[in-house]
């Protein structure tokens, strides 16, 4: 019998792994693809380093940027810089197995096997994989926004509450500075975000059914601001993204089951980040579960970072209408930009 199945290896999963084995807890960690790139541009604040402090010991090359080009959707274009602070770019594949390796390292244990199927039981969880069964007493729900332990255990995210992104990893853009451009007729921005070894160029939008257009606009914007980037990897990606502050009270916790990160639907609706919410959901399981109360978690992430979760998601209507945006582009402050990302 395990003792707590962590379902998905990302930052969520990796690092609640990490934190229960550092807790005298040594959970299964069950995932068939990590660690991997992920179609993720990569970018998130230094403030990750004073939050999470394990991540400077980290053996990974990333980039640091205290500039960013915004461009309107008119074309508008301004670079702003950080007063205090950097932009930290990195490969997802190298933070992930960073992550990975320092939970195998506590004690954890990966289970390179697919999950196929969740069963709630008289008190403990059948977990079946492509190869067998497993029996747990607590599972922790960490893979993805499509989450099968999501589906076993409460309301899955409807297609409403899930947006899009597209794009590339490129070569030939490693100084470029970071950019972003916001789209003209849908909620939504392109980005580029230069990295040691490539580039993610992409985009994503929070209407699912606007693919198509979004995919045209990416590639005219490879095509007017980068044409000369080697294209080395295509990807699309569903990501979480809450339309509704309801979805954000549905359950995500039970007596013995949590559902973190991108399962639970923590991805900030208006920018698409993500990392730091996984992360955070990762450590505040790991503390209730230790502590014999998962139902705990609910409230704790609540009080962590739930204010900026919930206000994210009552503006994430308006945020993106075109007159504002031309105007934020217009007259923006540095500190803005940072708030923004």
């Amino acid at each position: 019998m395990i003792d707590v199945a962590v379902i998905g290896a990302g930052p969520a999963g990796s690092y609640c792994a990490y934190k229960l084995a550092k807790l005298g807890i040594y959970p299964s960690l069950f995932d068939f693809s990590h660690p991997r790139e992920k179609p993720c541009g990569g970018m998130v604040s230094d403030v990750i380093f004073d939050l999470f402090p394990i991540l400077r010991n980290f053996q990974m090359e990333y980039l640091e940027s205290n500039s960013m080009r915004v461009v309107s959707p008119s074309g508008i274009t301004r670079t702003n810089y950080l007063r205090k602070g950097k932009f930290v770019c990195f490969s997802r594949l190298k933070f992930d197995q960073c992550l990975l390796n320092n939970a195998l390292n506590e004690g954890a244990t990966l289970i390179p096997e697919k999950v196929v199927g969740v069963e709630r039981m008289q008190g403990w969880w059948r977990i079946r994989t492509q190869k067998q069964c497993y029996s747990a007493n607590t599972l922790v729900g960490a893979d993805g926004v499509n989450s099968l332990v999501r589906r076993s255990t409460t309301i899955p995210l409807s297609k409403r509450d899930k947006g899009v992104c597209f794009g590339y990893f490129m070569k030939g853009l490693e100084k470029e500075t970071i950019t972003i451009k916001f789209l003209p007729s849908y909620k939504g921005y392109v980005w580029i975000i230069p990295r040691k070894e490539n580039a993610s160029v992409g985009g994503g939008t929070a209407e699912i059914h606007r693919f198509p257009e979004v995919k045209r606009e990416i590639e005219a914007f490879i095509k007017n601001y980068c044409p000369q980037a080697q294209k080395i990897a295509r990807w699309t990606t569903l990501i979480p993204n809450i339309k509704d502050t309801k979805t954000l009270r549905i359950p995500v916790t039970g007596k013995n089951w949590i559902l973190i990160g991108d399962a639970a639907g923590h991805v900030n609706p208006i920018n698409g980040a993500g990392i730091i919410y996984a992360m955070y959901d990762g450590e505040l399981a790991a503390e209730v579960i230790a502590e014999g109360h998962p139902e705990r978690f609910y409230k704790l992430w609540h009080e962590t970072y739930g204010r900026d979760m919930f206000m994210a998601t009552k503006l994430s209507s308006w945020i993106y209408k075109r007159p504002l945006l031309e105007l934020y582009c217009m007259y923006m402050k540095t500190q803005s930009v940072a708030s923004f990302i």
